[in-house]
């Protein structure tokens, strides 16, 4: 026998067998996959019923080369399972603004003092000076009435403030947004807005004024705003007067911020422009509160007042220094000013005008028409001969008379 059809039947023998053992493989490859495919759907330790059982390994089929020449079979790689991490959220806004540094030194304490609308004065102003590293804002506020509670429980609150260690470089007061409220004076009871109402109201304002005027502290009060009921807005307008003339006569600064919440006909707006000049909305929707484009609004009119406090919103101006006060290096006396203006020149002498008349020649409508003889002209006069001709040939033909040497409407041009 040859060795060529043994060589022939060796080598197909080998293909048959590479072939037979490759299908076994990956047949034995998808069921190890399908049974981790199905195990990971099911808890651990329990089988449903007899598709899947991985403590018994599937005994492999079909011709393997490995098997025949002895060399053991290598353990299927277990498939990895993606593990879904969770994703980090976005920060919150709070926690934002925990991990903004605070102003380090600042040279400047605005402090504000208020009810819940001075809430939204100190938004606005703590946005509006966000950038300056110079200026730090303080909220003092408290949810309290000033007509419900004891007359110096503000005062005594803004005390404790002041003494308690609290740098205060300008206080900016915002309140009244539940003032309208009957006041207890002993066992009586007043009613809001009445005359003994607005006294007792204006004697505790003042004791807020003067808490800040005793300490030499400026203070801004803003008043409040238009609401949207129409019939407090009309009580605000008599309180604002009280804020108004309270706080100017101790020596504050008064803000109106009314004209900046209305619309053309002076009424309540919601919307309006910002500080931009571009419109948005300025109100929430109860019509009490702020949005934060108009928190920045009210803090725009209280920023303009507190700067022109502090001397940063204007310009200096150069003082001349007094005359009395220079003095020569030879130890002379100073010369005065009046030495060193010249003397003014002589008045001239009034000009003489002709007197005028009071009243110019009285010509009687009804005169009747003389001639230069003193009779009395019985019709018009008529025109006749070359008199006639010049009249009768402007209007009735159109021909413009002919003009004079030397008056304006002689347009000829002169002979060289």
């Amino acid at each position: 026998m040859t060795m060529v059809p043994i060589l022939r039947c060796v080598s197909l023998a080998l293909l048959l067998a590479a072939l037979g053992g490759g299908a076994a493989m990956a047949q034995s490859g998808y069921y190890q996959q399908q049974g981790q495919r199905d195990l990971r759907a099911y808890p651990p330790g329990y089988y449903p019923g007899k598709l899947v059982q991985p403590a018994q390994p599937r005994p492999q089929q079909g011709f393997s080369i490995r098997r025949f020449l002895g060399v053991p079979e290598e353990p299927a790689r277990p498939t990895r399972t993606p593990v879904a991490r969770p994703r980090k959220s976005a920060p919150s806004s709070a926690a934002v603004a925990k991990q903004e540094k605070p102003k380090v030194d600042p040279s400047t304490y605005v402090v504000v003092f208020g009810d819940a609308l001075a809430g939204f004065a100190r938004q606005g102003l703590d946005a509006h000076l966000a950038e300056n590293q110079d200026v730090a804002v303080v909220p003092k506020i408290r949810d309290t009435s000033l007509v419900r509670t004891d007359p110096a429980d503000w005062p005594n609150f803004i005390k404790a403030a002041l003494d308690g260690g609290q740098k205060t470089t300008i206080a900016v007061v915002m309140l009244g947004a539940s003032d309208r409220q009957a006041i207890r004076e002993g066992d009586e009871t007043v009613e809001p807005l009445s005359d003994r109402w607005k006294e007792l109201y204006r004697q505790r304002v003042d004791a807020i004024v003067n808490t800040f005027k005793e300490r030499s502290i400026p203070v801004v009060w803003i008043g409040l705003p238009p609401m949207k009921n129409s019939k407090t807005s009309e009580d605000l307008v008599a309180i604002n007067e009280i804020y108004k003339e309270s706080v100017q006569r101790g020596g504050g600064t008064y803000v109106d911020i009314w004209p900046g919440f209305v619309d053309d006909e002076n009424r309540y707006t919601a919307e309006g422009p910002d500080v931009d000049g571009e419109p948005a909305k300025l109100r929430t929707n109860e019509g009490v509160f702020f949005t934060r484009a108009g928190a920045r609004k009210v803090a725009f009119f209280a920023d303009t007042e507190i700067k022109r406090i502090l001397g940063q919103g204007g310009t200096a101006t150069a003082v001349a220094p007094n005359p009395a006060d220079i003095t020569p290096a030879d130890g002379s006396s100073p010369p005065s000013i009046e030495a060193a203006i010249p003397a003014p020149p002589d008045a001239a002498a009034p000009v003489s005008l002709p007197s005028k008349p009071l009243v110019g020649p009285v010509l009687p409508l009804t005169r009747q028409d003389v001639t230069p003889g003193g009779a009395l002209v019985s019709a018009p006069p008529k025109l006749a001969g070359d008199n006639a001709y010049t009249a009768q040939r402007a209007l009735r033909v159109g021909i413009a008379p002919g003009s004079r040497p030397g008056r304006a409407d002689d347009f000829r041009w002169p002979n060289p």
